[in-house]
């Protein structure tokens, strides 16, 4: 039947007149009421007819003549039975030479599965499906195709075909690509620089250090410029050390920690620093006791030696610094450690923890970055809060473990 034969018989949509064969109009979304008697009085559509409009319908035929995208139709079985002129630009070849091909013709190989797949789900779901796949060009370059597929439902509800919106994406993923790469490139080269940075320092000093020991005949001077050096090398061991943490993705045996003894340890660790700047230091633990948490107990040392370093070091002589341990009703343990310091500016707030960003003269910036990477390991929050002249308080949350673990040895 040609069109011109069934389109007088086809429902008219009461909301803007288009006459239509579906069960809905695709011009306003309207239902469409079929009036057929039964089904057998229903006229068979051929499916390329619902696709290519003629020239009674000159607004549709603009659409598919000039849009960029690759519009086409093809049967249940994959084989063509409509496709844009836009194939031409794209992909170098003509709508005419599709018609009757199936759709896995110029398939990248490696893609025809993902084509295949995709046809198969929708003819078992019926539903609309988004994926990427390539196809060559005639000239024998690869494009980049995403494209969106949707089922053709008769009245009846069974499928007789697909329709496939499809757009170069070649340059788009070609362009991301290269912003992946270039922040890559940003990223090593900040590392780079950092490391470079870093470690020049000392060597300078150990360079200098070594030219004095060639030089002087004093046992006492020799032994001060050992010293010096022996600093300096560990300072490079400490700034390998923290690239290292960085980077590593092992997996770390835990254990049950009670996070008390754990801070009263790393607190022991500053008591001639404190003592020597006048600090005083205040403990807020709750009254039960044992609070376990489970976790790697290096990793948690590294975390807390870094705050509290920190905290001393933003403190002038006189100053307070309150460790304080709360327990909330979803069984965490929320850690705060806070100082009354010089605080940080609210504009620096978001940036920290970022590589490389630092409010030191000295220092990488790579800290509170490894930090909240071993937190976040420990399924666990790290919180930074700070005003300007005013302190500043760092929140750990971690998950407690129950005391039934916890077991003293007699």
């Amino acid at each position: 039947m040609h069109r011109s034969d069934w389109s007088d018989s086809m429902p008219v949509c009461p909301s803007c007149n288009y006459k239509e064969d579906y069960n809905f109009c695709r011009m306003c979304g309207t239902q469409v009421r079929h009036t057929f008697a039964n089904q057998e009085d229903q006229p068979f559509y051929p499916l390329k007819d619902r696709i290519i409009t003629d020239d009674n319908e000159p607004k549709h035929q603009a659409i598919l003549s000039h849009t960029h995208d690759l519009v086409c139709a093809i049967t249940e079985d994959g084989i063509y039975e409509y496709a844009s002129p836009s194939y031409a630009k794209t992909l170098g070849v003509y709508p005419d030479e599709l018609i009757g091909q199936h759709v896995l013709i110029n398939a990248y190989p490696e893609d025809k599965h993902i084509i295949s797949t995709t046809l198969a789900n929708m003819s078992k779901t019926k539903d609309a499906s988004t994926f990427e796949y390539r196809k060559f060009h005639v000239n024998g370059t690869i494009v980049l195709l995403e494209c969106k597929g949707a089922p053709i439902i008769t009245s009846t509800g069974e499928i007789e075909g697909f329709v496939f919106v499809s757009r170069d994406v070649t340059e788009k993923r070609q362009a991301e690509k290269k912003i992946r790469n270039s922040e890559k490139l940003s990223v090593i080269g900040h590392l780079a620089a950092s490391i470079a940075h870093e470690v020049r320092n000392p060597l300078t000093t150990i360079k200098g250090f070594v030219q004095l020991f060639s030089e002087t005949q004093q046992p006492k001077k020799t032994m001060i410029y050992r010293d010096l050096i022996q600093h300096e090398l560990s300072q490079i061991e400490h700034i390998i050390t923290e690239f290292m943490s960085l980077a590593k993705q092992e997996y770390v045996y835990t254990d049950n920690l009670v996070i008390t003894d754990l801070l009263d340890e790393v607190l022991k660790q500053f008591e001639p620093v404190t003592g020597v700047k006048n600090i005083r230091i205040f403990r807020h633990y709750p009254k039960e006791h044992p609070l376990l948490v489970s976790g790697q107990k290096t990793q948690l040392n590294q975390v807390f030696i870094h705050i509290i370093q920190n905290a001393i070091d933003s403190m002038e002589s006189g100053g307070k610094l309150a460790v304080s341990i709360e327990k909330s009703a979803r069984e965490t343990l929320c850690i705060v450690i806070k100082d009354n310091g010089c605080g940080i500016d609210s504009k620096r707030i978001p940036h920290i923890g970022e590589p490389f960003y630092t409010t030191k003269e000295r220092g990488i910036g790579l800290g509170l970055t490894i930090c909240n990477k071993i937190i976040n390991e420990h399924n666990g929050f790290f919180h930074v809060s700070s005003e300007k002249n005013d302190g500043t308080s760092i929140t750990i949350t971690l998950p407690m473990k129950t005391t039934e673990l916890y077991v003293v040895e007699a």
